[in-house]
């Protein structure tokens, strides 16, 4: 039998790239492009979902297999995931990668740089690890795994290098998607529309989604006026649609209202009036679009517990971290988390982002944000990532 030819020359340069959830997948996509060129021959291996995959990537597992969240969600998960580390260390010990490339996701890529490094396969991290929020204690070890780590937000670069990581502020990628670069609606120019974000992962719909959809019921019970509001269920790129029936069946058999359904979720960003958005990247997407919005997030007791123990934060949302960060103060966006993420609650919130004074001032604060993200990078954040990741490989 005849054997394939390999359509890649001996000099092209192979990555060995891991995103481990669907926005990550999406970034690595735009960064792969970019690799491709400047580097047009190189080819990736790895992890990710579709966006990669259109882009050449060789996965060798779904992405809807790995995309969990939470302590004890994962630890539930851990023989899958230990085999596959098992499986990915082998393959860059096995040779002929020119560099990993770990894109976010650090529960996992940390372990799996370590295997890189033992490897001798040089590491560019792009979009770090939240050091910042879990403590710097894991920065040595950061160190010692990664060449050159690529930051996404403007303050990361200051922290990052007090312990000796070289690391590079690129711009934000979610700046390169043509509905959140555009200009936001104005508040008076958006849609009678409440837009609801649970995740994008089962567990966080459902234990997120009844309580937003709750909270409409609630909101609607206070005032008949709000019952023209077009109520609006972003769905995951990952999961079936049927995933989310038997809720909105029983939220119309139970509250007589129905929700509709939009599988751009930007683009719902960009016209609702006001919206309920899990904790995680989309409240930055949300701010970045205009949405006024208040960040929700409800996950298992045990896993709160075991975060709320880590984590070296005062805040959370992200909006509100980067205000803090930058201008000293995180207000900006309303936080409701685990007990304090009740129907009624969220409802009080969400009448008050309807008030168009309370809204404007927020926007106002977005509008901060865009600048933010925007200062500092020259083109794309994938350009600029791809630029420093070929001058390392060169």
């Amino acid at each position: 039998m005849e054997n394939k030819k390999n359509p890649f020359s001996p000099n092209a340069k192979h990555f060995f790239i891991v995103a481990g959830e669907a926005s990550g997948d999406l970034h690595a996509a735009r960064l792969m492009r970019a690799l491709k060129e400047l580097l047009p021959e190189c080819r990736f291996s790895g992890i990710g979902g579709a966006n990669m995959a259109r882009e050449g990537l060789e996965s060798i597992v779904p992405l809807a297999d790995i995309s969990i969240v939470g302590f004890w969600e994962v630890a539930k998960r851990y023989p899958m995931f230990k085999r596959l580390l098992q499986t990915t260390s082998s393959m860059l010990a096995s040779g002929g990668y020119d560099a990993f490339i770990p894109v976010d996701y650090p529960g996992f890529n940390l372990r799996l740089a370590a295997a890189a490094k033992a490897a001798h396969v040089p590491v560019a991290w792009y979009i770090a690890p939240q050091l910042w929020a879990w403590g710097s204690d894991r920065a040595a070890k950061l160190k010692s795994l990664v060449d050159t780590l690529l930051v996404v937000l403007p303050f990361e670069p200051d922290f990052f290098r007090q312990f000796g990581i070289d690391a590079h502020f690129v711009g934000h990628p979610l700046m390169e998607d043509p509905v959140i670069a555009a200009p936001p609606l104005a508040v008076s120019k958006r849609d009678r529309e409440i837009a609801l974000f649970p995740g994008s992962r089962r567990q966080e719909i459902a234990r997120n989604l009844p309580t937003m959809l709750e909270s409409i019921a609630t909101m609607r019970h206070i005032s008949p006026q709000y019952a023209d509001y077009r109520v609006t269920l972003a769905l995951s790129p990952t999961l079936p649609a049927t995933e989310y029936d038997r809720l909105l069946q029983e939220t119309y058999k139970r509250y007589g209202f129905t929700i509709e359904r939009e599988t751009d979720g930007r683009r719902l960003l960009a016209r609702a009036r006001a919206g309920m958005v899990k904790t995680g990247t989309s409240t930055l997407e949300a701010a970045l679009c205009g949405m006024p919005h208040v960040m929700m997030y409800r996950t298992s007791a045990l896993s709160y517990l075991y975060a709320k123990h880590l984590v070296n934060l005062s805040t959370i949302a992200l909006p509100n971290i980067l205000m803090e960060k930058v201008h000293g103060r995180n207000n900006v966006v309303p936080e409701l988390v685990q007990t304090m993420a009740t129907p009624h609650s969220l409802a009080q919130a969400m009448i008050s982002l309807l008030d168009d004074t309370v809204a404007q001032q927020m926007t106002d604060d977005f509008a901060t944000l865009r600048t933010m993200l925007s200062n500092g990078a020259d083109g794309t954040a994938s350009g600029n990532a791809a630029r420093i990741i070929a001058e390392m490989v060169a």
